[in-house]
């Protein structure tokens, strides 16, 4: 009885034979014994041809499996090469950039170092100015007081030259 099946629903398993050579090895092996087992010679001739074939065969994987390693050991060794060039050449990037950074926080703090000094310059000055013109503004108004008469320096405007700060009027 033939069955219907649906393709969606079939499932297909594929192993993937990547073994070849090792496949390929074991047929060689393989045929070079039936070989020497169904060839017309003596017991003794077949045992010596079977021993010498498998020191020759031993001799070949062996050789082999040297070249192989090397082989491998040259990959390894190239790609550790690598790994480490890669890691060196990030090392110096890191410390390029840790580099740059550390230049600019001391750049940033010689700069706030120095507004700081700045605006504590100026603070001090507007304090100073500020006292100047109270003190002023005071005796000016103790003469007024007492009545005296205004002396020409209340009327006249004060330049930076005769004390004002930022060229500013004596008068209040």
């Amino acid at each position: 009885m033939a069955r219907d099946y649906d393709d969606d629903r079939v499932v297909v398993i594929e192993k993937d034979s990547s073994n070849g050579v090792g496949m390929l090895l074991l047929g060689l092996a393989l045929g070079a014994g039936a070989a020497l087992l169904f060839a017309p010679a003596s017991g003794a001739e077949t045992r010596e041809r079977i021993s010498r074939e498998a020191r020759r065969a031993a001799r070949r994987a062996k050789d082999m499996t040297d070249e192989i390693g090397d082989k491998l050991a040259d990959q390894v060794e190239r790609a550790r090469f690598g790994v480490d060039e890669r890691v060196g050449r990030a090392k110096q990037a890191v410390n390029s950039r840790v580099e740059a950074v550390n230049e600019a926080v001391s750049a940033s703090r010689d700069a706030a170092k120095q507004a700081r000094a700045d605006i504590e310059r100026a603070v001090e000055n507007s304090k100073r100015a500020y006292a100047d013109g109270r003190r002023a503004y005071a005796e000016r108004a103790s003469r007024h007081a007492a009545g005296e008469a205004p002396m020409a320096d209340d009327l006249a405007p004060r330049s930076a030259a005769e004390g004002n700060v930022d060229g500013i009027a004596g008068d209040a």
